[in-house]
């Protein structure tokens, strides 16, 4: 695949978002020539482009356009990725899917009450309220990503046609793009009442039979309202599905077609920032960005404060995690500061640097940028729109983020639950807007208990990876150590959670039993995800565990949990005085230790930073490339402590030589 020469500082650089390359670049060589230089001095590696959008995927000229243009630029040295959608969410082809294969459309299952008071189901076609009407881009009817015809018919008419353009795209294309497809049972305006409903396909009921045992179609009440002991069973047996179908019948099938023609696949999903989203839209996002080559997120403000403050943080956070336990060394970021525009308060570009900042601390390597690239002359511009050399700031900043994470691995020790399946245990549908609270009080503990925890686990420089039940199901404790898929892990922290399978309650079990940490929240499990006969089991693992004192419960908000988390494990990073704003990032490098420090604050940080590494350090500005000479002095335990100031919104990266 391109771009993958780690000798080449192109393959370092990020690439520009340009929808429609002829609309963008013209139709002469002279011109597409132009822009691309254009996209060199801007410090830019490539870009993401698409065939033009007019009469989309139909027009045979285009084609012959998008073709020259996809060449030049190729043999100009830039890095290409195609996204694959007539603006979003992918999968529709511009409409073209649901003309070829009408019976495609989305479909959600609802429960309804006559007036009598007896409840009925019935299957409904998707649309109103939902993602395909209220989205940003365009109203249209959307496909069913759980139809596996409906998905094919979107590769077959797009993927294929782009691969037959540019025989063999594998030359020419590094990856495609695959931009927020989802189930769409959720509805969005909000002050509405809407019906029940779930994600459907005709398919289900025999799918379900067939993983669990049991009918679904008979259980289906307890999908939308609380029965009896057997909900939790029946919720948690049913999302376990959608995830893993979700996975396999749209990110799979596309990953499969990438890896035979030589591209990657990537892309992002949609409603990444809270579980209760990820619940409606596709189960669970681990099982998904396991079927991505390169697996993507997007960021759609730049507001580094807010970012930290809302439930933002935990988008780049949870799929870097990810894609940390399921080896994968590359993660997308699209990023852009829609929010910041649309409020009228767009980011300065210390906001920008800070925010690139944020993202590659939690594990994003590449970034397509949306920010407003303009070639026009001074007077002509927007007052967000950024000129190449005004650009190329933030494009060089990126650049030698993406060279210093890119030289090792991002090194933590801790690991926090994703309580998901806590939640499906509760989780049934809303009648009210995705962005109303949700109406299970224990829901929103779950949910928004797990973004409280880690939050504040990175405002005391504890890094950590946020690992699911489907990863830790393929875990092993070796010694004292909890090994997930590539990671290994000290301390395992539980946010609010009451209900676990019990293949995981018993690794936890056998984990303190050889001296590893669990550290949990006052709700702890109580139910098993299996259903009621497997609920003594779990208590009676929880008793012994406490009784042993193997487990202990943390306080978010207080002094306890920093102080347990670093009783039992060596502490990479403390700053003195504390600093809630200060991210403290250990990358693991052949050539010594590096750390990353990135104020998050609009106020300047000045103080002591102590770290778990000894010998010659120099501070590196990520800002210019320039090195700083550092104050450092060593701890009687061997560490070393060095004096830190950071401008606001500002960073340092902390590089150590081997000792002497």
């Amino acid at each position: 695949m391109n771009g993958d020469n780690a000798n080449d500082l192109n393959s370092h650089r990020p690439l520009q978002m340009v929808h429609a390359f002829e609309s963008w670049a013209g139709t002469t060589e002279k011109s597409i020539r132009e822009k691309i230089r254009g996209l060199q001095e801007a410090g830019l590696g490539g870009l993401v482009t698409n065939v033009n959008l007019k009469n989309y995927l139909r027009d045979v000229k285009a084609w012959d356009y998008f073709k020259q243009g996809i060449k030049i630029a190729h043999d100009a040295g830039l890095r290409i990725w195609i996204y694959d959608e007539e603006g979003y969410p992918s999968g529709a082809a511009g409409g073209r899917v649901l003309e070829h294969y009408p019976e495609g459309e989305a479909q959600g299952l609802i429960r309804a009450q006559d007036a009598a008071g007896h409840v009925h189901y019935e299957v409904v076609t998707l649309y109103e309220a939902t993602h395909a009407t209220e989205n940003f881009y365009r109203k249209r009817p959307y496909i069913n990503i759980l139809d596996p015809e409906a998905v094919r018919t979107f590769i077959a008419v797009t993927h294929d046609q782009y691969a037959r353009v540019l025989e063999p795209i594998g030359k020419y294309i590094e990856a495609f793009f695959t931009d927020e497809p989802s189930l769409i049972s959720a509805y969005i305006p909000k002050e509405r009442t809407y019906p029940l409903t779930l994600p459907w396909h005709s398919s289900l009921p025999e799918i379900f039979r067939a993983r669990t045992g049991y009918d679904l179609l008979s259980n289906r009440e307890h999908l939308f309202v609380d029965v009896d002991e057997m909900d939790r069973k029946v919720r948690c047996d049913f999302y376990e599905m959608i995830a893993d179908l979700c996975a396999e019948t749209y990110f799979g099938q596309i990953e499969t077609w990438c890896k035979s023609h030589n591209v990657a696949s990537s892309g992002h999903l949609l409603g990444e920032e809270t579980m209760v989203w990820q619940t409606c839209f596709n189960g669970s996002p681990f099982p998904c960005y396991g079927r991505f080559d390169i697996p993507g997120i997007d960021m759609i403000l730049s507001d580094p404060e807010k970012i930290m403050a809302k439930e933002y943080f935990l988008v780049p956070k949870i799929a870097g995690s990810a894609a940390r336990v399921q080896g994968k060394r590359r993660l997308m970021c699209e990023i852009s500061d829609f929010f910041g525009h649309m409020d009228k308060h767009p980011a300065s570009m210390e906001q920008m640097l800070c925010t690139a900042g944020i993202l590659f601390s939690f594990g994003v390597t590449d970034i397509l940028s949306y920010y407003p690239l303009s070639f026009a002359p001074e007077t002509e511009r927007k007052p967000t729109d950024l000129d190449p050399a005004h650009y190329r700031r933030y494009t060089e900043y990126a650049t030698r983020l993406h060279q210093l994470f890119t030289s090792g691995s991002i090194s933590n020790r801790v690991a926090v639950l994703y309580p998901i399946t806590s939640l499906w245990a509760h989780f049934k549908p809303s009648d009210r807007s995705m962005y109303e609270p949700h109406p299970d009080a224990i829901v929103r503990q779950i949910d928004e208990g797990f973004a409280s925890l880690c939050r504040a686990l990175l405002q005391s420089q504890i890094d950590f990876d946020v690992v699911d039940e489907g990863s830790l199901a393929e875990a092993r404790v070796e010694g004292d150590t909890l090994v997930v898929g590539w990671r290994q892990y000290d301390i395992l922290l539980l946010p609010p959670t009451d209900t676990l399978h019990v293949r995981t309650m018993e690794l936890l079990a056998a984990f303190v039993e050889k001296k590893g940490t669990v550290l949990a929240s006052a709700l702890l499990p109580r139910y098993a995800a299996e259903g009621p006969g497997k609920d003594a089991h779990i208590r009676e693992l929880v008793k012994a565990m406490r009784d042993a004192g193997a487990l202990r419960e943390l306080t978010v908000g207080s002094p306890s949990l920093q102080e347990l988390v670093r009783s039992r494990c060596i502490p990479e990073c403390v700053s003195d005085p504390a600093a809630p704003s200060l991210l403290c990032t250990t990358i693991v490098r052949p050539e010594g230790p590096a750390y990353f420090l990135v104020n998050v604050s609009s106020s300047p940080y000045d103080g002591w930073v102590t770290f778990c590494a000894g010998g010659r350090a120099v501070g590196l500005e990520p800002a210019d490339g320039s090195e700083r000479q550092l104050s450092v002095e060593r701890t009687a335990d061997n560490r070393s402590r060095v004096e830190v100031s950071l401008q606001p919104f500002g960073a340092l990266c902390i590089i150590y030589a081997p000792r002497d």
